[in-house]
């Protein structure tokens, strides 16, 4: 079992309040999120969801692994994030062509906005 996305799984559930809508937001089938969350408290050995035909409540011991894996959820998401945030930083050569008379009025007060905030790019005017 895939700890981690039976662990996305399950907090999908509880923050959706169903396994239906978890699944949509997930992009799985409901059989396969029903599936994880099965595993999951075998896994852990304990019940985590109260499930009845009209709803589904957290267990006392489903409220304190909530609480943790959405905190692990979220790091490992900032995690991503830092490592990816470097990917997408614009670099290079930039050459821009306009009317002076519009590069003075418009442009010139933000190139050194910019500038400093991409420092990797190099501007042509």
């Amino acid at each position: 079992m895939d700890q981690f996305s039976a662990m996305r799984a399950f907090v999908k559930v509880v923050e959706t309040g169903g396994f239906s809508e978890a699944a949509r937001q997930l992009g799985v089938a409901v059989s396969s999120v029903t599936r994880q969350v099965n595993r999951l408290e075998a896994m852990l050995n304990v019940r985590v969801l109260n499930r009845s035909t009209r709803s589904i409540t957290l267990t006392s011991e489903g409220r304190k692994y909530y609480d943790k894996a959405v905190r692990i959820l979220q790091d490992v998401e900032e995690a991503n994030l830092s490592i990816m945030e470097g990917k997408d930083v614009p670099r290079g050569l930039l050459k821009v062509g306009m009317p002076v008379a519009f590069g003075q009025r418009h442009i010139a007060p933000i190139v050194c906005a910019y500038l400093k905030q991409y420092p990797s790019v190099r501007l042509e005017l």
